[in-house]
């Protein structure tokens, strides 16, 4: 309810200033174009016109315009039993599913703005491109990745103020929540666990970035050539020696049998079980909903999430 009432000022306050200053309109007096963005494939992307047909291909990216009231004629299909449609966005055309997005679909919507994922649909943006179809594509993994999505939508809905808003809570919701935790940098690992492979994540994964914010040391990014690669392999010899006082598992797949597989794994493997969060039972699995799916403007409670498994006398 707290939350509602801050969101709810700061918004009533936003809508005030903004009515004291210019208006964001389409295109300007004159003539320039009405929003210039880079992206983060590193290009500039252009906007005549205000869009008035946009089409959004990740369920992350989504809730990004539901958050500025933005409109959509078209919008990816949702399997994830963790994802949720927005309400204005229920009877909204799907063009099919985030790994398998239908170009015949997209382009019969007749777009005039395409919103991509950079890690699911790099290959279509020629084919869009090819139709004169604008395509900007965005990055979904931290929370400076959450921060310039919510800017970009504003530009694009022409909510700045809006979107401004948003990020202003996020911050100050992250700040309140570090106030309340040690400072001690923790050294922890982030295993992301499949049922194949076991591999690290870097501090531009969800729960690395949660982790940065929270002040812990990540033992994998130690030393480690920079990466664009959220998850990488990581030896048992470079872990045993980090020694890390935490371990957080995220996971791909049916939780229960992911879980039982790892549980095995530290139980039966000399290797894990000397290992100091092993026997001091400090191992935590993380929820997919909130650090495998981008949590977006819930970025501040996958913190606290976090924030509550180490330190539970916080009161979080």
């Amino acid at each position: 309810m707290l939350k509602k009432i801050i969101i709810l000022c700061i918004l009533i306050t936003t809508v005030f200033l903004s009515g004291c200053g210019p208006q964001q309109v389409d295109g300007n007096k004159d003539g320039s174009a009405y929003a210039v963005i880079t992206d983060d494939l590193g290009r500039t992307v252009t906007l005549a016109e205000k869009p008035q047909r946009v089409v959004v291909l990740s369920s992350s990216l989504m809730n990004f315009a539901d958050a500025v009231d933005g409109n959509l004629v078209g919008r990816v299909a949702v399997k994830s039993a963790d994802a949720v449609v927005p309400e204005r966005y229920k009877a909204v055309p799907e063009v099919g599913p985030v790994y398998n997005v239908s170009m015949e679909a997209a382009l019969d919507l007749n777009p005039d703005l395409v919103i991509a994922s950079k890690s699911q649909h790099g290959e279509l943006v020629a084919l869009f491109e090819q139709n004169d179809i604008p395509v900007i594509v965005l990055s979904s993994k931290t929370y400076a990745d959450v921060k310039r999505n919510m800017e970009i939508f504003g530009k694009v809905y022409g909510k700045a103020d809006m979107a401004k808003a948003h990020m202003d809570l996020m911050d100050a919701e992250i700040s309140a929540i570090k106030a309340r935790v040690p400072q001690e940098g923790k050294k922890i690992v982030i295993i992301h666990a499949t049922p194949s492979q076991v591999s690290v994540e870097m501090p531009n994964s969800i729960a690395g970035s949660c982790a940065e914010l929270l002040g812990f040391t990540n033992v994998a990014a130690a030393g480690e050539v920079k990466t664009d690669a959220a998850q990488v392999p990581y030896s048992m010899e470079r872990l045993a020696e980090a020694d890390p006082d935490v371990i957080f598992i995220t996971t791909m797949g049916r939780k229960e049998k992911i879980e039982k597989i790892m549980k095995e794994t530290f139980e039966n493997s000399p290797a894990w079980s000397v290992l100091s969060a092993v026997r001091a039972g400090r191992v935590y699995t993380l929820p997919e909903n909130l650090f495998l799916l981008n949590p977006g403007l819930h970025y501040p409670q996958s913190v606290s999430y976090m924030a509550k498994l180490v330190y539970p006398e916080s009161g979080l």
